[in-house]
């Protein structure tokens, strides 16, 4: 993973394994785990640490929070954490770097965050993460209810017989982010088809400085914004991961591109109020993208 896509946002109901999934992460590299239990008081000094006085020497000691001191962090339930936590998580992801009093340090050079939110729990006791916050996550993946074959295995399943062995270190896992950035190919053509599949999901807005219109017919007419520059920064650089694990190759193909639409685009494409009244969603939208934009 590139060392600024290091953030997942993982959307689903309670039971479904997302904090599983980052126990999960965190077990196959050998990384260092911890979880923040989202809750409406928890307090940024939480998240990042804090200072206080060593009362045998009187001088300041500094206690460091989750996110300084793990490498694989679970942040759980977001949407449950007041704002200025939420921005203190994001804030540190976003800079690489924490502070606590007037000191400055760097995260670990291995260090991955995952974030999980319930989508139908946001009423009281929630609070909703804005479109700058959410822009901040390199990808979406949404967890569904497991097909009941699946889920029938899980009646007689148990669990404290799963042991799970390193795949792969920390150390490898950093070298490998440099050399799949230079040795897998992405031809310019499809790089522009990136920008151009991320400028279609702008509607025409002079409030937004926008002013081309989206060959979607439902970008235009449901869309009140739509993916950020920041999109494009994060399909070109995952693209590349994307072709190399998932075929095998060293050269991005249009079907990759394709294949990562739904996960780059689905917490940056905000509908408008009408959209709902019209059954549209964002996964529509996103597939209507795909199919008017031209492939190269």
């Amino acid at each position: 993973m590139h060392p600024e896509l290091q953030e997942a946002l993982v959307r689903g109901v309670p039971g479904v394994g997302k904090t599983f999934f980052g126990v999960i992460l965190a077990a196959i590299s050998n990384a260092r785990f911890a979880r923040i239990q989202g809750r409406a008081d928890l307090q940024p000094t939480e998240v990042v640490g804090f200072q206080m006085i060593n009362p045998s020497t009187g001088a300041f000691m500094t206690e460091f929070g989750p996110l300084a001191s793990a490498e694989v962090i679970l942040l759980d339930e977001i949407n449950r954490i007041p704002l200025k936590s939420q921005s203190a998580f994001l804030e540190g992801l976003q800079d690489r770097t924490i502070t606590v009093g007037k000191t400055t340090y760097d995260l670990p050079a291995f260090s991955f965050a995952i974030a999980t939110m319930n989508p139908i729990e946001l009423g009281q006791g929630t609070f909703p993460l804005s479109e700058a916050a959410t822009d901040r996550f390199a990808i979406i993946v949404d967890i569904a209810y497991l097909p009941p074959r699946e889920e029938q295995k899980l009646v007689s399943f148990d669990f404290k017989e799963v042991h799970l062995e390193p795949l792969m270190s920390k150390e490898r896992i950093i070298e490998l982010r440099g050399v799949i950035t230079r040795e897998v190919f992405l031809h310019d053509a499809l790089a522009k088809y990136i920008r151009r599949l991320v400028a279609a999901t702008r509607p025409y807005s002079a409030e937004t400085g926008w002013y081309h219109r989206s060959p979607s017919g439902l970008v235009e007419n449901c869309v009140e914004l739509g993916a950020s520059p920041r999109a494009t920064i994060c399909w070109g650089r995952l693209v590349k991961v994307w072709a190399l694990l998932r075929g095998r190759r060293t050269e991005v193909y249009p079907e990759d591109v394709q294949a990562l639409a739904r996960y780059v685009l689905g917490h940056r494409i905000w509908l408008g109020p009408h959209a709902a009244s019209h059954g549209v969603t964002v996964e529509m939208v996103t597939d209507d993208i795909i199919d008017q934009v031209a492939v190269p």
